[in-house]
Order: C-alpha cells, then structure tokens, then sequence
C-alpha cells in the first residue's frame, strides 16, 4: 500500500524514465553490435533500427591525412552507402532499405523489422509523452492535460509499454538467423523503457492507495 501522492509520483518517474529511454534507444545506432572483439581487427561495427554501420582507421591502411581518408570513403561508398570522415576516422552507414533495393533478403528482412521497431517504439514514446504530461502538469498547478479524454489517458497508459513491447519483438522476430551479433546499448535502453512503461500501467491498475 502507499498514499495517493506517492503512487501518482511513483508513477510519474517510471513514465517519465519510458519516455527518456524510449527515444534514446529508438534514436541510436547499437541495437546490434558485435558478440565478440576477437575478429574485428580495429574496426568498430553495429546496426541501429535502420541501418548498419562499420567505423574503423584508416591509418592503420596507411592513410595520413583526411582528404586520403575522404577519397578511401568515396570509393567504398560507389556502390551505395555513405562515409564521412574526422581526420583518419571513417564511419559508413548501410542504410538496409537500400540493400533490399538491390535484391538482398537479410536486408530486406532487416528493414522490415527496423520498421516495425521504429513505428511500435515512436507510437510508445508519443503515449509516454502524453501521459507524463498528463500526471506531471497537475503536480505544478497547471490544469492543460484536463481536456484529455479519461478513456484515452487508460489507453495511453498501458500503450507506451505495450506497443514498445510490439515493437522490440516484431523486429526481433525479423532478425537473420544465426550471425554473431548480440544486443547492444540501444536495444537494453529500448527494453528498460517498455519495462517501465509497463511497470508504471500495473502500479496504477492493481496496487490501491490509500486513502
């Protein structure tokens, strides 16, 4: 049991955690990296919801100066990709939708995936938004979220965890089999918001407060 106030608080910071981890996990580039280092000879590699990226040294090809690396990076990129370079550093983003174009099916099922990731995890993030908002305004005095539809706060509540949880499966669902690859930071940070956002739809449903 606890009181009203620390209930709604309680709840409150686990949204508002669903919220902050949701869009820095659906925003950033290591849902996938590498299972091991023993392989990647220098090279930095990892996959994000929609892409894949490789970044590694050129100095170690005997690169010595940036327009060097930058001239390396145009010719990887000749047959798709990008690359941009910081001094000797170049870093090369695949995006998998334009790999699909060209006829490869792990592309074509890892754009499929990303996108389902990306829609369950935006459509969460939006209901998280709303219902940290919609609990955290009235605490200030500010009576703005009052217009929101009972129903829709309900709906919202559980659907920040829940559609996140759609999200992450439907694009591990769609994941390669087999591969070296495991969960990065991103993928953790996307799992930690669903937890939350679920976590904060059961306080509300079924522990009471007092009165």
């Amino acid at each position: 049991m606890m009181d009203a106030k620390m209930k709604g608080m309680v709840m409150t910071g686990m949204t508002a955690l669903c919220l902050i981890l949701g869009i820095m996990g659906a925003m950033g580039n290591t849902w996938l990296v590498p299972d091991s280092d023993e392989d990647m000879e220098g090279m930095d590699v990892g996959a994000g919801l929609t892409s894949s990226w490789v970044e590694m040294d050129l100095a170690d090809m005997g690169a010595t100066s940036q327009s060097e690396c930058e001239e390396f990076a145009d010719e990887m990129t000749e047959e798709g990709g990008d690359a941009e370079c910081d001094g000797t550093v170049m870093t090369m983003t695949m995006s998998f939708s334009d790999g699909c174009d060209d006829g490869d099916d792990e592309s074509c099922d890892m754009a499929t995936g990303g996108m389902i990731g990306t829609i369950g995890m935006w459509a969460g993030i939006v209901c998280a938004l709303l219902i940290t908002l919609t609990m955290a305004l009235p605490m200030a005095g500010v009576d703005a979220m009052d217009a929101v539809p009972e129903m829709a706060t309900k709906v919202a509540t559980w659907g920040a965890g829940a559609l996140m949880l759609v999200g992450m499966l439907g694009w591990y669902m769609m994941l390669p089999d087999g591969g070296d690859m495991a969960l990065g930071m991103s993928g953790w940070m996307a799992g930690a918001a669903m937890s939350m956002g679920l976590g904060s739809a059961l306080i509300g449903q079924f522990i009471e407060a007092d009165e």
